[in-house]
């Protein structure tokens, strides 16, 4: 088994423990020699985790302060509410080239969370917020630097916003980190999820998941019937 790569998971409690060995388990189904870490509050047996660092759990988010530890050389970070569908093992291959891949999330430019933290409203509606649930990211400075700056950003506004991912985009909006947006099925989000970012127009805004291109081809005439007819058949990703 090769320990220069591996997925960790950052977890703690039962019942998000137990999610993870579960997410671990379809990892191990499609990448058997794939290592995997746990990072939580108490040791873990299982056949399906091969080493388990115990943290202090200060807040709800340790992620943060516990990813810049991973033993390995190239790292896929997975939460606990993941299922592996599939060999996963290609993402490092995206380290090739980049330092770090991520995929988009449903929440781009969140109205409320501008209203809290100054540096994520000064960025555009185009830079989306990522999904740090999913990450594949290799040792090096630029990605320390990168996690530093996280660090930085989670705690200075901690006591407005307790959860990781608007200020994961501040914080690759402020650096210079070599990073690629990994396509929509390497974090595949569910229906039911995307319906609740698009209703919570109170809180992102109404022009969130506004569709601003439709790219497909259409025997219409009328712009207003055009557009009428690609968002039916709009597929969203």
């Amino acid at each position: 088994m090769n320990k220069n790569k591996g997925v960790i998971y950052i977890v703690f409690g039962k019942k998000y423990i137990d999610e993870a060995i579960l997410s671990a388990s379809s990892v191990k189904q499609y990448c058997p020699d794939l290592h995997v870490t746990f990072f939580c509050d108490e040791e873990v047996k299982s056949e399906f985790v091969d080493d388990t660092t115990i943290m202090n759990v200060k807040h709800i988010r340790p992620k943060v302060d516990y990813i810049h530890l991973s033993p390995y050389e190239e790292t896929i970070l997975l939460d606990s509410d993941t299922i592996a569908n599939h060999d996963i093992s290609d993402l490092f291959d995206i380290l090739k080239r980049y330092d770090l891949g991520v995929a988009h999330d449903f929440a781009r430019k969140r109205d409320n969370v501008s209203a809290l933290i100054p540096p994520y409203k000064e960025i555009p509606y185009c830079f989306s917020e990522v999904n740090p649930g999913v990450l594949v990211f290799k040792k090096c400075k630029a990605v320390d630097d990168f996690f530093e700056i996280w660090r930085n950003y989670f705690y200075a506004y901690f006591n407005v916003w307790p959860y990781e991912q608007p200020t994961f985009r501040v914080a690759l909006w402020k650096s210079d980190l070599n990073f690629y947006i990994l396509p929509p099925e390497y974090n595949l989000r569910s229906k039911q999820c995307r319906d609740k970012a698009r209703k919570l127009h109170h809180e992102f805004g109404d022009t969130h998941l506004k569709e601003r291109i439709l790219h497909m081809h259409y025997d219409k005439k009328n712009m207003k019937e055009a557009l009428a007819y690609c968002l039916e058949n709009y597929y969203p990703h």
